[in-house]
């Protein structure tokens, strides 16, 4: 396992956490009706009555996504790639190649959605405390902009990965 890749696992792990904590910090303040939904407007538009469900619900997504990432992070021919079963068939350097820069991607992207669903449990705390305070659009749209951009990148390269050592192993 890459240096890099650890710290990677350990901030997303980190970030689920840092969730929890906020969540639980905000818990016992929470006024009896809170945000649930937010407009493109970054304001809340959906308001629910406080229960464990509706805060508690982002942060159990978030930790069985960080979950998810690190199982496939040791087991890459499980994630969604078209040809990573396949490729358990090859020569163990091919397949560790792509399967290196599988690892890569799954470890960003769970960088990027850790940091994600950590600012919009803040937010949607913050906002339940103070009327008007909703999220940062553009916060938001770079976040999630970013994540395409990043999962665009690394699907390509995958692909090409793949695709040459398909084309060299014949």
């Amino acid at each position: 396992m890459k240096t890099w890749h650890k710290w990677g696992l350990f901030v997303g792990s980190l970030l689920a956490l840092a969730s929890w904590i906020i969540v639980l910090t905000y818990w016992a303040k929470l006024p009896a009706i809170i945000p649930t939904h937010f407009g493109i407007n970054g304001q809340p538009d959906a308001w629910n009555p406080k229960s464990l469900w509706w805060a508690f619900f982002l942060p159990g997504i978030q930790s069985l996504i960080a979950g998810g990432f690190v199982f496939l992070y040791y087991h890459p021919q499980y994630s969604d790639m078209p040809t990573t079963m396949w490729l358990m068939t090859m020569e163990k350097h091919k397949r560790e190649h792509a399967f290196d820069l599988i690892r890569t991607m799954l470890v960003g992207t769970g960088l990027w959605v850790g940091v994600l669903f950590t600012y919009i449990s803040y937010a949607m705390n913050a906002s339940a405390m103070q009327e008007g305070v909703g999220m940062n659009s553009w916060l938001l749209l770079g976040l999630v902009g970013g994540m395409i951009l990043w999962l665009v990148r690394w699907t390509v390269k995958v692909y090409i990965a793949t695709k040459d050592a398909i084309k060299n192993s014949k």
